[in-house]
């Protein structure tokens, strides 16, 4: 099998790993930790057994050292959808769009980082229960678990922001 070059590697990974460290990470660092992901995906490339998919490996990786990147740190922060936000504020005539995405956002910011994590892997990346619990490191009952809460406080948290907005 003919090895991969960088520029193949990093053009094949490179949107899953951006897209998985936007929620994770200060927008202000977001490219430097994604660089510094890529970065040791393709030094780790010789230890990649094939026991998984590239790409749930190499979330693997990212979702380990976004773990080091908060160790130590008290608190974990739920970054906003900025870019979306920005789409639809320079947008015309989207003003419910907008609120839309600011309540989910807000949900998010609320919920804890596994479960933000599961819902991205398994809900918006379209892993596996099996996927999501390698790459998250844990198993595939407690991955299933943690959507099953994950999905109940976001329902919970959305309907009493929407509620507390709406006129009466």
């Amino acid at each position: 099998m003919k090895q991969a070059s960088f520029d193949e590697i990093y053009e094949e990974l490179f949107p899953a790993v951006y897209r998985f460290v936007c929620l994770r990470i200060p927008s202000s660092e977001i490219e430097d930790v994604t660089a510094e992901i890529m970065a040791k995906i393709w030094k780790s490339l010789s230890n990649f057994e094939g026991r998984s998919s590239l790409k749930s490996w190499s979330l693997r990786i990212a979702s380990n050292y976004i773990a080091d990147f908060y160790r130590g740190r008290k608190e974990v922060k739920i970054i906003p959808l900025t870019e979306e936000l920005q789409i639809l504020q320079n947008s015309r005539d989207h003003g419910e769009d907008l609120a839309t995405l600011l309540s989910i956002s807000s949900t998010l910011a609320q919920l804890t980082e596994p479960q933000v994590a599961v819902i991205q892997l398994r809900l918006i990346e379209g892993f596996s229960s099996t996927e999501t619990a390698s790459i998250l490191g844990t198993t595939q009952q407690a991955v299933d678990s943690m959507l099953y809460r994950a999905k109940k406080s976001f329902r919970t948290i959305y309907q009493a922001e929407v509620a507390g907005g709406e006129c009466r």
